[in-house]
């Protein structure tokens, strides 16, 4: 079987075949191998010879959940250990009939938990269609790894204040990881709550069925409350000679800047910046539009969820700019895509990805830095503020409020805005709030705002 040199790229690409599973083998790391299921999952496994020329099969892990670096890390300890003569497999066995045997593991509780919030809580669904991990837990999984396979009711407050404690950076650039660890904290602290059936769990049939004894979040300290770096919410806005320089490279086909692998026919993810821009959206919302949210004869982006502070989540819909719809219509979706296509996918057509890796490439193309991609939501709001927008309109607009939340007034109100606009000779307030924003961000991206 000829061996093929791993990548990104090509695991994200690699697409299953009818009914059966098959294997393809990494050039770089002896015995690595992804095995394809007819489901189109992906997981990394070994393939090495023992010292009685037996061969074993150890799984590693799923792809992308089990990045490639660790998978032939793992590949290459485990080829090492066999080849020893050690049975890793019955290790595996091993530790895990111990963990069964001492009580429920902090991983196994957070599966649990896993279960019941995913209904409600979107940081408990699955982060994207090729992962199985939430946002939660891999935040937690992170913060807390050396403690997962631990029982949970024998894990101290002291020993999640060390783990706290001691966890470090792990991104370039970052001077703590006092904001990491405070989210985790965060996270875990409801799980456990849940299984002591206290607090907003104490009422009958509100916690786990069979109550355990462990730790509380509230006696561990909150690292992020004494961390001078970490001052509450963002505040952050581009200003005008940054967005002349950022604004164009924020285009479709994508430039090539950086060392970006993707193919610029590729790579939507410059554009959907733009898009943020000239829509004051969430990035979730923008990497989660599909065609078939978009009105195009009323020009209308119908959002099926949007955020909400309190209270249920909700819908909204928002009329969009001429320029905003220039946007969509210079995809290839626009005339090609099926209604179920996401409008800004990844090159496998999924859900948008590695963006803080091409944030760094515009941060070296650009000369900027320190921007996140929320600032582009809150660049849009500052302008149309700065020009003289009603606050409630761009509240209208950035979704913070519905004003048609009364009795007998349906959100589904704008399915009627071209026969507003035919009736009363008006634009819609917020479309129009949105061109004169289009407007400012073309003169800027001109070079005409001197």
């Amino acid at each position: 079987m000829s061996k093929v040199k791993f990548s990104e790229v090509y695991l994200r690409n690699l697409k299953p075949r009818s009914g059966q599973r098959y294997e393809v083998t990494d050039a770089v790391t002896t015995g690595l191998k992804a095995r394809v299921s007819p489901d189109g999952a992906v997981t990394f496994i070994l393939k090495a010879r023992g010292a009685n020329s037996k061969v074993t099969t150890i799984t590693l892990g799923k792809y992308p959940d089990l990045s490639l670096k660790e998978a032939r890390t793992r590949a290459t300890e485990n080829r090492l250990a066999i080849k020893n003569g050690e049975d890793v497999n019955a290790a595996k066995r091993s530790l895990r009939q111990a963990t069964e045997a001492n009580g429920l593991t902090l991983r196994e509780l957070l599966e649990e938990y896993r279960e019941k919030a995913s209904r409600t809580k979107k940081i408990w669904q699955r982060a994207g269609p090729k992962t199985e991990r939430t946002q939660a837990g891999r935040v937690i999984e992170t913060v807390f790894a050396s403690l997962l396979d631990q029982p949970v009711e024998s894990i101290s407050s002291k020993a999640f204040a060390t783990a706290i404690n001691n966890y470090q950076p792990a991104r370039d650039g970052k001077t703590t990881a006092n904001g990491q660890a405070s989210h985790a904290r965060l996270y875990l602290s409801p799980v456990l709550d849940w299984a002591a059936g206290r607090k907003a769990f104490n009422k009958v049939g509100a916690a786990r069925p069979v109550a355990l004894d462990v730790a509380s979040m509230d006696e561990i300290h909150d690292p992020a409350s004494s961390d001078p770096e970490i001052k509450g919410e963002r505040s952050r806005v581009l200003m005008q000679d940054e967005l002349e320089r950022i604004l164009p490279l924020l285009k479709y086909p994508a430039p090539v800047i950086g060392k970006m692998t993707t193919s610029p026919n590729d790579d939507y993810r410059p554009i959907a910046f733009r898009f943020i821009l000239y829509t004051a959206a969430r990035l979730n919302e923008v990497a989660s539009m599909r065609w078939q949210d978009l009105d195009r004869l009323n020009g209308v982006w119908r959002k099926p969820v949007v955020k909400a502070t309190r209270g249920q989540s909700r819908g909204q819909s928002l009329p969009l700019s001429g320029a905003a719809l220039d946007i969509l219509r210079s995809l290839p979706g626009w005339s090609k895509a099926k209604p179920t296509d996401l409008v800004f996918p990844n090159s496998a057509g999924g859900k948008l990805g590695n963006l803080t890796r091409f944030q760094k490439a515009m941060f070296a193309a650009t000369g900027t830095r320190d921007w996140h991609r929320h600032d582009l939501r809150r660049t849009a709001s500052t302008l149309m503020y700065s020009l003289k927008i009603s606050a409630f309109v761009v509240d209208q607009i950035l979704a913070h409020k519905d004003p048609l939340k009364r009795e007998g007034v349906s959100a589904s109100a704008h399915v009627y805005i071209k026969l507003m606009k035919m009736m009363t000779n008006q634009r819609d307030p917020q479309e129009e709030a949105l061109s004169i924003l289009a407007d400012a961000l073309e003169m800027i991206e001109q070079g005409q705002v001197t």
